[in-house]
């Protein structure tokens, strides 16, 4: 109990020590706002990064975008490693893939920022439709409504999770100790009301709560790693099918693919690009100011991808190295129910999803309200298309339960459209225009082949991707 209390301090130290320095950042959560034009109604995420437009300083916008790209998804990364092996040197090209994938989604996230650029955009929506056309502008918000439900349906999963082991350990009721009553419970006493709130303002503070949560979880992954060896007290604490299984050499399997999937939803966070671009200030120089804000954005994507890929892959290899092929969808199912600190993990976690549930609601109701509108005439009214999705997300939630298979299937469909597909689409026809007009330079015939080759990538990700998660 004595070094259990002693690696909690150490774990709260961290998390507090790196939260303050990211509240003096002032980190933002991300907002969720609609807009209508030309007669469309589109979903755009938008996030807060500074109080007057284009004064944002470089560290803040970096803290933001770390915010906005590491979430609670990346505790599904170690199945997707597990998915191919239970060899620890699957670990090495897990790590190259990671950076690969973080090189590629910070590549395509500056795509769009350039797209807005060179067209004059302060949305996703506004660069869509100059560089691509109007006659598809429905896609762009067809996929984020997509994304968003599926994220819906993974949060409701980590609350099942989550709180199902907090409340067994608290010695509750088995009913409310079972996954689907923890859902329900959660749902009708959390998530729901907190999203039928008419303003979101009052959940301001979960941004901390997410830093804070995350940063603990990092850092009790990597204090456990030696504790879970067969023999100890941990181990034998564990469900034999949870338990560390370390098995076979390294060879080449087609599940590599669900990593490479879960890593396309690990770094997305492209539809926040316009208004990172727009709120960056351009700093100082004799450069034109355009100029100036384009090399501070391209700094500001490859410090904020970079450490981004710096947590990811500690989680990630905190959580394979500890239980190899046996890693759950949801990696911290597999600590002990009497392991303390996996405990405080999960319900930084928990906590951190239903009180950040909301904002990724709102995005979803607002998708749902849009399509109706369309196909109807006329949207239903905020309440109960909140109760209808409540419903809907929370039955697929509780008949599912392998979190990194929802994950996987997402980041191959939607993640990859939304994170290579789109962003290569959109620089593609913005460099195809300049050289039919005959303004292209050698360096931008050379990068209308890599975007072009992006795109194909992408479309052929997405559907390796989804193949490999059933085969």
């Amino acid at each position: 109990e004595a070094a259990d209390l002693q690696a909690m301090l150490r774990c709260c130290s961290l998390a507090l020590l790196a939260l303050h320095g990211a509240s003096a950042l002032q980190v933002a959560k991300p907002a969720i706002s609609t807009r209508r034009a030309d007669g469309l109604r589109s979903t755009a995420i938008l996030a807060a990064s500074a109080t007057d437009e284009g004064q944002a300083s470089l560290p803040s916008s970096t803290a933001n975008l770390v915010k906005s790209i590491v979430g609670s998804g990346v505790l599904s990364l170690p199945v997707g490693l597990a998915a191919f092996s239970s060899s620890r040197a699957a670990l090495v090209p897990a790590l190259a893939l990671l950076s690969v994938a973080g090189t590629v989604s910070g590549y395509c996230f500056s795509m769009v920022a350039r797209v807005c650029a060179a067209t004059d955009s302060s949305s996703w929506g506004e660069a869509w439709s100059k560089s691509v056309g109007e006659k598809s502008s429905w896609v762009p918000p067809a996929l984020i409504g997509l994304l968003t439900l599926s994220v819906s349906i993974q949060y409701t999963m980590v609350i099942g999770d989550s709180f199902s082991s907090i409340f067994s350990a608290w010695g509750l009721p088995a009913l409310l100790a079972s996954r689907t009553g923890a859902i329900a419970a959660l749902t009708a006493f959390g998530t729901l009301p907190l999203s039928l709130l008419p303003s979101l303002s009052a959940l301001s503070f979960t941004s901390a709560l997410g830093v804070a949560g995350l940063l603990y979880t990092a850092a009790f992954m990597v204090l456990r790693m030696s504790s879970y060896g067969p023999g100890s007290a941990l181990h034998a604490a564990v469900p034999p099918p949870l338990r560390p299984r370390f098995e076979g050499a390294l060879a080449f399997s087609p599940k590599v693919f669900v990593l490479v999937s879960i890593l396309a939803s690990a770094f997305l966070c492209h539809f926040v690009a316009p208004n990172f671009y727009e709120e960056l200030a351009p700093g100082a120089g004799a450069a034109p100011a355009k100029e100036r804000k384009m090399r501070r954005f391209s700094l500001l994507t490859a410090g904020g991808f970079a450490l981004s890929a710096a947590l990811t892959a500690v989680v990630m290899a905190a959580g394979f190295l500890t239980f190899g092929g046996a890693c759950d969808g949801f990696i911290l199912n597999n600590y002990a129910p009497t392991d303390r600190l996996a405990q405080l993990a999960r319900v930084a976690i928990g906590s951190q999803i239903v009180f950040t549930y909301p904002f990724i609601h709102v995005g979803l109701r607002d998708s749902a309200q849009a399509l109706l509108a369309s196909v109807f005439g006329k949207a239903p009214a905020r309440v109960p298309t909140t109760f209808g999705i409540f419903a809907l997300t929370t039955a697929i939630a509780i008949s599912l339960t392998n979190l990194g298979l929802i994950a996987a299937v997402t980041g191959a469909l939607v993640s990859t459209s939304i994170g290579y597909v789109l962003p290569s689409l959109m620089l593609g026809q913005t460099l195809a225009r300049r050289v039919r007009a005959g303004g292209a330079s050698r360096s931008d015939k050379l990068e209308l082949l890599a975007a072009r080759g992006i795109t194909a990538l992408g479309v052929a990700l997405a559907g390796i991707g989804v193949w490999s998660c059933f085969v």
